[in-house]
C-alpha cells in the first residue's frame, strides 16, 4: 500500500477514535456534575492525543515531496516505517478505550474530615474533630437506554459507637429520549435545586454545610431529601433556553422518635406522596440563569413509643427557586411555603415557611467567599413540625471561605450563627465554627 494511502487510512482512523473515545464514557443520570466533568476530562486527553498524532502524520506529509527528489526509494520506506508507528500507537490506544468500555461500572468516591467548635449543643455535641462521611458512588452501565445510580454512605452516628451504613440512593432509568427518562428506586426527592444537586459528597457543594431545614432526615431535616419510588425526568428546548421537569410518587413519610422516616422499606400505612418541579434554565444573555417552581403533598403520621399513631396531618408544601451560576458567580435562593391540615385534631390548616439565600464567588480559580442566611418559621399548633425534634423555629447566618487545593481537594473554613426557638418559648443563641477537608476521587 503506498504511503499517501496510509496516511489517508490513519487520518480516517484517527477520526473515527475522536468519535469513540467519548462515547466510550458510560452513561448516567442527567445533570450530574461529576459524570460530566469526567466526560470532559476525557475528551480533552483524546483530543490532545489525536493532534499530536496529526501532527506527526503532517510532518511526515509535509517531508516528502523535498526528500523525494533526493532519494524516493529511502523516502518511501521511511514514511512506511513512521506510518506503522502511528498505526500501532493508534491501536493500542483502541485497545484502551476498549477495555475502559468493558469495565462498565465508574466508581467515584468522596470522603471529608474536620473540626467543630460550638458555643451550645445544637446537636448533641460541642467541640472536637469529626469523621463525615465516606461515600462510593457508582454508575454501572447496564446497557442500551438503561441507567443506573448507586450512592453508599459510610458514618459514625452521633453515639460514636459503630459505622451506619446507608444506601442513599438506588435507582434505575430506562430514557426514552431526552424528553423522558423513568427511574424506580430510591433518590433524592427533586424539590429547590439543592437537594438534587449536592449528593452527600461534600467536595462538590461551595459550603461546608448545607441549609438546615433540607439537611438530610437522620441530621435533622425537617423536610424528606429522599422518597422511594418512580420519578420521571426530563426536558426539551424552549427559544434560548430549555425547559427541565421532575414528577415523582412516592412512599408517604411517618415521624417516628422525633425524626421523619421516608419509609425506605415499605410503605406503613399506603399514603403517597405526589410532587413535582419545573424550571427554565435560560440562554443567550441570561445563560447561567434557572428559575423553577416546586411542590409536593402527602399525608404524614407520627408514631409514639409502641409504634401507634398519634395523629395525622395532610402536608402541602409549593415554592420558587431561583439559580444563577455563571463565571465565577454561584447565587442559590428557594423558598418554600407549608399550608398544612391537622386530620386528628381538629386544630384545622396551619401556615409555616423556610428559605434561604447563599450568594459566592471565586477569585483566582481557587478561593471562594461566600455568605448564606437561612430562616425557618415553623407553627408549633402544627403536628408535623411539632412532632420532630428539629422542627422548631430558627435563624441562621453563615460566612465560609474555600480554598481549592486542587480539583478534587478543598478546605473550608465557615462560621456561623444561630437563633433558635426552644420548646419553652425562649430563644437558644450558638456560634460554630467549622473546618472542613473535602476530597473526591
Amino acid at each position: 500500500m503506498s504511503p499517501s494511502k496510509r496516511a489517508s487510512r490513519l487520518t480516517l482512523q484517527l477520526l473515527t477514535l475522536a468519535v469513540a473515545l467519548p462515547l466510550a464514557t458510560p452513561a448516567s443520570a442527567a445533570d450530574e456534575l461529576q459524570r460530566i466533568e469526567q466526560l470532559e476530562r476525557k475528551l480533552a486527553q483524546s483530543l490532545a492525543l489525536i493532534e499530536q498524532l496529526s501532527a506527526r502524520l503532517n510532518q511526515v506529509e509535509k517531508a516528502a515531496p523535498s526528500a523525494a527528489a533526493a532519494d524516493p526509494a529511502s523516502v518511501t520506506a521511511a514514511q512506511s516505517e513512521r506510518i506503522d508507528r502511528l498505526e500501532q500507537t493508534l491501536v493500542k490506544v483502541s485497545e484502551s478505550s476498549a477495555k475502559s468500555r468493558d469495565l462498565g461500572v465508574p466508581l467515584h468516591g468522596f470522603a471529608d474530615v474536620g473540626y467543630v467548635r460550638s458555643s451550645q449543643a445544637l446537636d448533641g455535641r460541642r467541640s472536637g474533630f469529626a469523621l463525615g462521611n465516606f461515600d462510593l458512588y457508582i454508575t454501572p452501565e447496564i446497557g442500551d437506554r438503561v441507567k443506573s445510580i448507586v450512592e453508599l454512605v459510610f458514618e459514625y452516628g452521633p453515639d460514636s459507637a459503630n459505622v451506619a451504613t446507608d444506601l442513599e440512593r438506588l435507582q434505575f432509568g430506562y430514557t426514552f429520549s431526552d424528553a423522558a427518562t423513568v427511574w424506580a428506586g430510591r433518590f433524592h426527592t427533586p424539590y429547590g435545586y439543592w437537594n438534587t444537586a449536592f449528593h452527600h459528597g461534600q467536595q462538590i457543594q461551595t459550603a461546608a454545610t448545607r441549609p438546615r431545614f433540607i439537611e438530610f432526615e437522620d441530621r435533622g431535616g425537617i423536610l424528606p431529601a429522599h422518597a422511594v419510588g418512580l420519578l420521571v425526568s426530563g426536558g426539551v428546548k424552549a427559544g434560548a433556553g430549555r425547559v427541565g421537569y421532575d414528577g415523582y410518587l412516592a412512599n408517604g413519610n411517618r415521624v417516628v422518635d422525633g425524626v421523619l422516616d421516608f419509609n425506605a422499606f415499605r410503605d406503613d400505612n399506603g399514603n403517597k406522596m405526589v410532587g413535582g418541579n419545573l424550571r427554565y434554565s435560560f440562554g443567550g444573555r441570561l445563560d447561567g440563569l434557572t428559575l423553577g417552581l416546586h411542590g409536593f403533598t402527602q399525608q404524614v403520621a407520627q408514631y409514639d413509643g409502641q409504634n401507634a399513631v398519634v395523629n395525622n396531618t395532610k402536608v402541602n408544601m409549593t415554592g420558587a427557586y431561583a439559580v444563577y451560576e455563571h463565571a465565577d458567580w454561584e447565587v442559590i435562593a428557594e423558598y418554600y411555603r407549608f399550608r398544612n391540615r391537622d386530620l386528628s385534631g381538629g386544630s384545622g390548616t396551619h401556615a409555616s415557611w423556610a428559605g434561604f439565600g447563599q450568594l459566592g464567588y471565586t477569585l483566582a480559580g481557587k478561593w471562594t467567599p461566600y455568605a448564606r442566611l437561612e430562616k425557618a418559621a415553623l407553627d408549633q399548633a402544627d403536628n408535623y413540625f411539632a412532632s420532630q425534634d428539629s422542627g422548631r423555629s430558627y435563624s441562621r447566618s453563615t460566612l465560609g471561605l474555600r480554598y481549592d487545593l486542587n480539583p478534587s481537594t478543598a478546605i473550608k473554613m465557615e462560621l456561623n450563627q444561630t437563633r433558635q426557638q426552644q420548646r419553652d418559648a425562649s430563644t437558644l443563641r450558638a456560634n460554630e465554627t467549622r473546618l472542613q477537608l473535602a476530597v473526591r476521587f
